[in-house]
């Protein structure tokens, strides 16, 4: 089998996409080597070089045309015409576009699709019921591909995983009260936080319903959202002052991967919020769920089926929406912590099984 993982992203992006899309390809490249083709948009870096990575220049608002009138070239100039090749994408207009071309010119390589969300509306239909193979994050998205393209459940590989567990197992040697410090937060306060982009979509992710729960905690905790641009800090900063609670929150502006690293290791108790709300029940299953695993620090989610497949056991629920919900759950954490803890500390263990390697090597053996 020879794997050519194809993209319209560029590169360097510090975009969670492109974070995505590069990760699984280095660990690709890991487990095929020379067998594995990373096909990218735009100038390849120099760090991308040794994943054996090629390009295509498009112009980014015409990239769909392009991609499309070009592609028949792409397959015969670099030999992808076989049934020993599989071209492997999220993006649904790229996986489109190899479907449709396969038809027309009878091409014979193999299409696998990736699944983080349904579209509602031609793509979903057209790229699941042509794809040879199909890839989702969670058992939810994998029962809605299945109900609503009419898929074969044995056709569709649920792929948890998206970390990379030594990142936090290097941070975790400096001290909490040392990494605080660093980062300007306060030591002797009970820190709750979230970490990750303050909107998924255009949709609020639940960040008031934390700051609504902070007015009916203990005056010693404090609450930490890492990751926002300056416009959702201003949203949040004006909601926290209108409550009262101004003095209580701390608000970081969007933060490098190392960086979110040592932020998560330096709050005591990390918060999903998700609210009750389509997209987040039916796909929101986010890469922060492997980052605060490997942490080894106590999870607060909201009970959303979609959440409880990982977390249930793994962490404390509450109900969406609902801050007295969330109050309940972080006082119960807050009086019990070590307790807790203890629990956390077993969630390092099980993240092994999560890697973006190990994510990689399940998605070759379904589709070998």
């Amino acid at each position: 089998m020879k794997l050519v993982y194809i993209t319209s992203k560029k590169f360097p992006s510090a975009k969670t996409d492109p974070f995505y899309v590069r990760s699984m390809a280095e660990a690709f490249y890991q487990l095929l080597g020379k067998d594995f083709l990373f096909f990218i948009r735009g100038n390849v870096p120099d760090d991308l070089k040794k994943i054996n990575t090629k390009s295509i220049k498009v112009p980014r608002r015409a990239r769909v045309v392009s991609y499309f009138f070009l592609f028949p070239f792409l397959v015969l100039h670099h030999g992808w015409n076989g049934r020993e090749m599989v071209i492997l994408s999220y993006d649904p207009y790229l996986l489109s576009i190899a479907l449709f071309w396969r038809g027309v010119a009878r091409f014979r390589y193999r299409v696998v699709s990736d699944w983080h969300q349904l579209f509602d509306d031609w793509r979903d239909r057209y790229v699941a019921t042509r794809s040879d193979y199909l890839i989702t994050t969670s058992k939810r998205l994998k029962g809605l591909l299945s109900s609503v393209c009419g898929i074969e459940s044995k056709k569709i590989l649920v792929a948890y995983g998206g970390v990379d567990p030594t990142s936090f197992t290097a941070a975790s040697k400096t001290e909490r009260t040392t990494l605080r410090k660093k980062l300007g937060l306060p030591s002797g306060k009970f820190l709750v936080g979230y970490v990750g982009a303050f909107r998924s979509v255009g949709m609020e992710k639940g960040l008031r319903t934390m700051i609504k729960a902070l007015p009916h905690l203990d005056k010693n905790i404090r609450m930490v959202f890492v990751g926002g641009t300056e416009d959702y800090i201003k949203e949040y900063a004006d909601l926290a002052k209108e409550l009262s609670v101004e003095n209580r929150c701390i608000f970081v502006k969007y933060q490098p991967f190392k960086k979110v690293v040592e932020y998560e290791l330096a709050i005591d108790v990390l918060v999903i919020p998700y609210p009750d709300k389509h997209h987040f029940r039916d796909y929101g299953f986010p890469m922060k769920v492997w980052e605060y695993m490997s942490s080894g620090r106590p999870i607060i989610y909201s009970d959303l089926e979609i959440m409880r497949e990982v977390l249930g056991g793994r962490g404390v629920s509450f109900r969406p929406d609902d801050p007295r919900s969330l109050v309940g759950a972080v006082s119960a954490v807050h009086r019990d912590i070590r307790q807790v803890e203890k629990i956390a500390a077993r969630n390092i263990e099980d993240v092994g099984a999560y890697t973006w390697l190990a994510r990689a090597r399940n998605i070759i053996a379904f589709i070998s």
